[in-house]
């Protein structure tokens, strides 16, 4: 310990009478001895103890008068030596003629500055003078590094910035329903936030042209680097970052840690408290002569992004095994309240009932995979959540129907909604199947093969809706993510084994070919989306169509008709086995794929010969 350190000086109350100070420390004080007044004391110094004196304190302004003359000596002694800096390095005729001071001077000189660049010689060692920082010791720095536009960046012409922007706006933001077409303008974006638009830039240059074309791959690059810039550094966090994190999360391989990223910066915004906040102001407006419209509109946006985060995240979550991140508290029903404010758009239709579906989804997909369940409450279950998903459905077609608003999107938003409808039933059923640790189509009971017929009409019943009208779902998909191309393909693929798992008429197998035929040929004119699942559907319509062409081969050569299912013809299991896709498996986790047919006497025959063996 220093000797200024071990002195310790407490200041009595302002005096209000002539009081004497002691001029001895405590101790001395106290052991009635002489002190000499050093601080400390030499007596405390010697005997190692705590040197306590007590000092009159100053006068307020007098106090306040002595620092500010400090500080102007502090501030003029720092000018006068940055002069002098200044004339050094103007004396020399290059950076490189800058020497390091000596140790020995370092620890005896002045204070300088050399944060200023123009001090600083390339490629030599910072020289820091004052406090000595140890050689352990980290130096951390966020970099600032300035995030450009593309078309600052030169990357892309403004025309065709503005054609991007465009197309983004005429179909990906009904897959994204988190923006304000009025709000979120060309002009806007590009003021606001350089993230937003450069995303926005990206995936509307994704869907005008080929995925693999050049410059739509480098505009994935530039994004995921400013992405990554945004996600390090706090200080650019801001709504606009998180939407447009929402983006990439939406459009990307990594969608899963892009959106727990946004998730994180959403909760630093508080954006989770958005809409409680619009509910509270919105019960109030009737007593509040000052509501102001333009914070209303401001939550709504704040309350749309957290929406559109929670769907994204449960969909993740449900179908593609992301761990549970964050969820909905309270009923989910009242953000119907939003609707047909100044502050709500068309697309809070879309994104209001996509949240009530997937908490309900969430919820389903928590209880079935709990595994404390036995067959009769999962069939129970099952039963009430089939009323839930009908009375929601039933509600929002209600909804939609009367809405206004809604004249020039109402055919695309019922689509949409039936389509949904499907997937969440279809979903359902197949996951309490799993849950049951159901596989073998040959040995289930009735009850599970009632659960099952259910699952597939669901899968037939969206087959049958997306190939009817395509102009108003499959012409969309251009536009959307990956998920949706993969549950596209993943229905069709379902239908295709349970068509050969449970029985059915030739005249089926004809109508399910030609459903897939045209699926794949609308998938095609959409294009712009992922080719994977556009080769997954075109091989397994090619499988599938010679197999129907060699059983009926086999019918007019025997002269039967061909009511038994498959297996009874070739290898089943074998054929099984190219029916799961290594897709809907590694990234996706949708139920219904491992079913199988394997005959219950055969299960015994085999049973009985390793018995033997």
């Amino acid at each position: 310990m220093s000797s200024d350190e071990s002195a310790c000086i407490i200041s009595a109350p302002y005096p209000t009478g002539t009081k004497r100070i002691p001029k001895a420390c405590s101790s001395c004080r106290l052991s009635k001895v002489k002190c000499d007044g050093k601080k400390p004391c030499t007596r405390c110094d010697k005997l190692k103890k705590r040197c306590v004196f007590f000092e009159a304190p100053k006068d307020p302004v007098t106090a306040r008068l002595e620092t500010v003359e400090s500080e102007v000596q502090h501030l003029r002694e720092q000018f006068d030596e940055m002069h002098q800096l200044l004339l050094r390095r103007d004396s020399q005729p290059t950076p490189t003629s800058l020497t390091i001071v000596d140790r020995e001077q370092q620890s005896t000189s002045t204070f300088q500055d050399v944060s200023d660049p123009l001090l600083q010689a390339p490629g030599q060692p910072e020289i820091v003078h004052g406090t000595k920082r140890k050689r352990s010791e980290a130096e951390i720095q966020i970099l600032n590094e300035p995030i450009l536009d593309f078309v600052s960046k030169g990357l892309i012409t403004v025309e065709r910035a503005m054609s991007c922007f465009r197309t983004f706006f005429n179909g990906c933001d009904r897959y994204i329903p988190v923006f304000n077409p009025e709000y979120d303008t060309f002009v806007s974006v590009r003021s606001r936030s350089t993230i937003l638009f450069n995303a926005i830039c990206t995936i509307g240059y994704r869907v005008e042209t080929k995925p693999q074309s050049q410059i739509s791959d480098v505009l994935h690059a530039e994004l995921k680097k400013s992405s990554n810039l945004i996600i390090q550094n706090k200080d650019l966090n801001c709504l606009e970052s998180v939407q447009g994190i929402l983006i990439a999360a939406c459009y990307s391989a990594e969608r899963s840690l892009l959106l727990s990223f946004a998730t994180r910066m959403a909760l630093d915004l508080n954006l989770d408290g958005a809409f409680e906040k619009l509910i509270q102001r919105l019960a109030m407006r009737e007593t509040d002569a000052c509501h102001d419209l333009e914070e209303e509109r401001s939550l709504m946006r704040e309350s749309r992004t957290w929406f559109g985060l929670l769907v994204l995240e449960h969909i993740f979550r449900v179908d593609g095994g992301k761990p549970p991140g964050i969820r909905f508290g309270g009923s989910a029903r009242r953000c119907r309240v939003l609707l047909g404010r100044p502050s709500s758009t068309v697309l809070d239709l879309r994104l209001f009932a996509q949240v009530e579906l997937n908490i309900l989804r969430a919820n389903i997909n928590d209880t079935l995979g709990s595994r404390t369940l036995d067959r009769l409450d999962i069939t129970s279950f099952v039963h009430e959540t089939k009323i839930d998903l009908d009375l929601w459905f039933d509600d929002w077609l209600r909804i939609i129907e009367n809405s206004p608003a809604a004249t020039e999107e109402k055919p695309f938003l019922l689509a949409a909604l039936r389509v949904q409808k499907c997937w969440a039933e279809l979903t359902l059923h197949c996951k309490a199947l799993q849950s049951m640790g159901v596989e073998n189509v040959a040995a289930i009971s009735p009850t599970e093969q009632s659960i099952l017929l259910t699952a597939k009409a669901a899968a037939k019943k969206h087959l049958a809706l997306i190939t009817t009208e395509p102009d108003h779902y499959l012409a969309q998909l251009r536009y959307a993510m990956d998920f949706v191309w993969a549950k596209c393909a993943f229905c069709f693929l379902l239908l295709l084994k349970l068509s050969r798992l449970l029985p059915e008429r030739e005249e089926e197998h004809r109508e399910l070919l030609r459903q897939g035929e045209t699926l794949l040929e609308e998938l095609t004119k959409a294009g712009s989306g992922s080719t994977i699942y556009l080769q997954i559907l075109k091989m397994s319509i090619e499988k599938y169509g010679r197999t129907l062409q060699d059983n009926g081969q086999m019918d007019t050569e025997t002269g039967t008709e061909a009511t038994g299912p498959f297996w009874e013809l070739f290898d089943a299991q074998t054929d099984l086995q190219s029916f799961v896709p290594e897709q809907f498996v590694s990234e996706w986790e949708f139920p219904g794929l491992n079913l199988f047919y394997f005959p219950i006497a055969w299960q015994d025959f085999f049973g009985d010969f390793s018995l033997a063996i």
